[in-house]
């Protein structure tokens, strides 16, 4: 073997071996916890919550003789196979475990639920922003736990799209909503255990939190570049990492009257309408010139797709739109695409594009009235990053004190 190729097969094994990465279930497994052992356990878990070989969390937690008597629920489903915005009902596994909705009657813990428990697990695969409410979940619970004086722990994963740094507006708490709950900036840049570390110092003192780290994770990395990443969509629309990465930017589309995608095989990462003029939207979007993305003319036709779009806008009707294609994951900024997106359907159409609610449904998912309202004021778009920035400057300056990994 020639001394080029020594070298290749070492630099290959070196970053097959970096790239491992044992989340907080794998790490509990095989180090164990026999103070655990004897605990009356509940988990908050969906289909997310598998071991490295797909194995569901609360069966390898069973075989290795950790007590679960409750599971819990949150949107989507325990098989997080129903579409956003509906209703779960509570049912039980093949194992009769209870499982407790928590997007039912109740989106928090009741102490019912938790009477005969000690601790609360928590192991669900995030994805990054601040609307996609298992991270609402999340506060939720650990608001129960302290209230009932029950231990919270987090088994952790990776923020899919870590490398890209916070942005957004940060929650203000007058437009506080299930899809805006935990006060961060619209993208957060940290693990669900990180979150949990800050959520027990600034808002919940008293409750006995415990994170169990990963083990190799980098936040250098998307989640797809490491070797043994397994994708379970974490809900029926959100099926990749790109997805992930741009729904960010789509996801304020929900408060309007333009498709998010949602309803064809590509949700969010295409957008349109029957009366989109989209020459002259792809004009406005490429004059900005973002960083990472290109912009494609397409149509689509959003239709009834069972457990991902029950009744999608326009379903049926021919939409104009456009493709957004990722070229450079590492220079997108997802906020500002959906800014960009915003206001060049704002200055092209200024009398069809519409907000859902008096605009009360934008509010929600931006956590503020500030982005609608420069919107509409005609802000340029240097001029809502700089105010945005500015709403998370003191996020940016403590964030990294409940960082977990380098």
């Amino acid at each position: 073997m020639s001394l080029s190729v020594c070298f290749i097969s070492l630099a290959l094994l070196c970053a097959s071996a970096v790239a491992q990465v044992k989340v907080g279930l794998d790490v509990l497994l095989e180090q164990g916890d026999r103070a655990l052992h004897s605990k009356r356990l509940g988990l908050i878990t969906n289909a997310t919550g598998v071991d490295r070989t797909g194995e569901p969390n609360y069966k390898r937690l069973l075989q290795a003789g950790f007590r679960i008597e409750a599971l819990f629920a949150p949107e989507h489903g325990f098989q997080t196979s129903e579409e956003a915005g509906k209703r779960i009902q509570s049912t039980r596994t093949e194992q009769r475990i209870p499982v407790y909705s928590l997007y039912g009657k109740t989106k928090k813990p009741t102490p019912d639920m938790l009477q005969n428990l000690d601790a609360v697990l928590f192991d669900i695969q995030d994805i990054g922003t601040r609307c996609y409410t298992y991270i609402s979940t999340m506060q939720l619970a650990m608001e129960a736990c302290a209230e009932q004086r029950k231990a919270f722990i987090v088994l952790d994963r990776p923020n899919p799209i870590a490398p890209i740094a916070p942005q957004g507006f940060m929650l203000d708490t007058a437009y506080r909503s299930f899809v805006g709950y935990v006060k961060v900036p619209f993208v957060h840049a940290l693990t669900v255990g990180e979150l949990a570390r800050m959520i027990q110092a600034e808002v919940l003192p008293s409750l006995n939190l415990r994170v169990i780290s990963m083990q190799n994770f980098s936040r250098q990395r998307f989640a797809d570049e490491d070797s043994l990443f397994r994708l379970i969509p974490p809900s029926p629309n959100i099926t990749s990492v790109n997805a992930m990465l741009l729904y960010p930017a789509l996801v304020h589309l929900e408060g309007t009257n333009i498709s998010e995608g949602r309803g064809t095989e590509q949700p969010f990462e295409c957008f349109g309408a029957p009366f989109l003029n989209t020459e002259k939207v792809l004009e406005q979007l490429r004059a900005f010139g973002l960083s990472g993305v290109a912009f494609d003319a397409v149509s689509f036709t959003p239709q009834r797709l069972a457990g991902k779009a029950s009744n999608p806008k326009f379903r049926g009707e021919l939409c104009k739109g456009i493709q957004v294609r990722i070229v450079d994951r590492r220079a997108v900024e997802p906020f500002a695409l959906g800014v960009a997106i915003l206001l060049a359907l704002k200055r092209t159409h200024p009398n069809e594009l519409q907000w859902l609610s008096s605009g009360q449904s934008l509010d929600r998912l931006a956590g503020t009235g500030r982005l609608r309202q420069l919107v509409e004021q005609g802000a340029s778009l240097q001029t809502i990053l700089e105010e945005s920035r500015r709403s998370y400057a003191e996020y940016e300056q403590k964030w990294k004190m409940y960082w977990l990994y380098e």
